[in-house]
């Protein structure tokens, strides 16, 4: 019984207060001993409590209760994370000289993890006068790298290009060049990198983009320098730039497509097809639309897809609807080359939707079964179906619907195709695609069904019997 599993859960003392007491059984002796709870058997709120000795005395329960009793259970306290600091505290004051105070709260970052000490020189950098600021710096490069690669020291050496003076900015870039390759491919100092694009003089962002080109193969796709060179492909210069594209196209030479299809690849390819200039992404672009059947079909590669169909030049644009277009029926139907397809719906309008009908309506001698039924059985195909209805023109809403309905019998069976069918049958749910709510999913009443009942039809998904 759902009872008993409560009191099962219970502490084997309130079971003695929640069974029936009987004279003379175990719960009596129990309570009447003492114990358990530590000579307090009951405990009034009011101004009563019950000692086994003197029996009931009135006063302040709390304060009377045996030591034995709760003063046994000590309060737990959370420890504090790191250790705060004020720029009261002692460590700080001018008393602890002749050593240098912001060094020391250096170390205790580098040191012990220290959050807190991060977080009170990033705000001493802010509102600290000049010399205070210098000093901090000072402390900050001599201890730059451990600082840069730190969960939190990483911070306190962005907020140094942030608020330092051109000198000291200067200063940590010293510190970062002939580092920029460990750094972009550590959690923390990737961010110290990008951040560093954005503020160092831009000798010293020649320096850090000609050591990251010694090894673009592995850092284009590598889980944390795929963001520094995202933020390269971003950066606009001032004098002429470095040729990056040029050095990066020749080590990735028929490799963009396997780059395209990878996790931090497929953002690196998207960003240069959104940054950079014709001639350096025309030999990405090529090789991308090269092998499209095989990118449109990867989990992260069809996004590259996408971004061609729909920003990318006319005649790039062309070449990959055309491509949607011929294989319409095989790319409806897969996980991830489906998403191009309603990529395109969205963005095509309806001269893609009337493109794609023709091919998906079209039925062959061997088969007369058209691929749209194919399509609307489908677990990924038939949400595309579902968008046609509901956002389509009526002349191609009713061209859908028409050949729906012919195939109704064979949709009501599959789990996908009826919520398909429903939209062509029941007014009621045109508004609201999807799965139906309550016991009646995937099953369409008679009324809306446009045939006669079918009596005692075999069991089976989406099927109803009629007595």
């Amino acid at each position: 019984m759902e009872d008993d599993g409560r009191i099962d859960r219970l502490s084997p003392d309130s079971e003695t207060f929640l069974r029936p007491q009987r004279p003379g059984n175990r719960s009596d002796s129990r309570i009447s001993n003492g114990q358990h709870l530590g000579g307090c058997s009951t405990y009034s709120p009011v101004s009563t409590y019950f000692d086994a000795n003197d029996g009931f005395k009135s006063g302040t329960g709390l304060s009377n209760i045996n030591a034995n009793g709760l003063n046994m259970f000590h309060q737990f306290q959370q420890p504090p994370i790191g250790t705060p600091l004020s720029p009261h505290a002692t460590e700080f004051s001018n008393e602890i000289a002749p050593w240098k105070t912001e060094k020391y709260i250096v170390d205790k970052i580098v040191s012990n993890n220290d959050q807190q000490a991060s977080i009170f020189l990033q705000q001493k950098l802010k509102v600290g006068t000049l010399d205070q600021k210098c000093d901090i710096v000072d402390a900050i490069a001599s201890q730059a790298y451990p600082l840069m690669i730190n969960r939190f020291g990483n911070f306190l050496v962005q907020r140094c290009f942030e608020h330092g003076s051109p000198e000291q900015i200067v200063k940590i870039a010293e510190a970062i060049r002939g580092n920029t390759l460990s750094l972009s491919m550590d959690p923390f100092g990737c961010h110290v990198v990008q951040k560093a694009f954005d503020s160092v003089p831009e000798d010293y962002k020649a320096i850090m983009v000609h050591e990251l080109l010694r090894r673009i193969p592995e850092t284009v796709i590598h889980r944390y320098a795929c963001h520094v060179w995202q933020k390269l492909f971003e950066l606009r210069w001032n004098d002429s730039p470095p040729q990056i594209m040029k050095y990066v196209n020749e080590a990735l030479r028929g490799m963009w497509h396997e780059v395209a299809l990878g996790e931090t690849g497929s953002l690196v390819v998207q960003n240069i097809f959104e940054n950079c200039l014709e001639e350096d992404k025309r030999p990405c672009i090529e090789e991308v639309l090269g092998n499209i059947d095989v990118v449109a079909h990867g989990q992260f590669g069809n996004w590259c897809i996408q971004h061609i169909c729909e920003h990318g030049a006319p005649s790039d644009r062309g070449r990959a609807i055309d491509h949607v277009i011929r294989y319409s029926a095989e790319y409806s139907m897969d996980q991830f080359a489906s998403k191009v397809v309603e990529k395109c719906l969205k963005i095509g309008g309806g001269d893609f939707l009337g493109r794609y009908l023709e091919r998906v309506c079209e039925g062959r001698i061997e088969r007369p079964r058209i691929p749209l039924i194919d399509i609307a059985s489908d677990q990924y195909g038939n949400y595309l179906i579902q968008y046609i209805l509901t956002h389509a023109s009526n002349q191609h809403r009713e061209i859908v619907a028409a050949h729906i309905r012919k195939h109704m019998v064979s949709l009501r069976g599959s789990k996908f195709g009826s919520r398909v069918g429903m939209l062509c049958t029941n007014p009621a749910v045109a508004t609201r695609p999807g799965p139906g709510i309550g016991p009646s999913v995937g099953r369409l009443p008679p009324r809306f069904s446009g045939a006669p009942p079918l009596r005692h039809r075999a069991a089976g998904p989406g099927l109803y019997n009629i007595d």
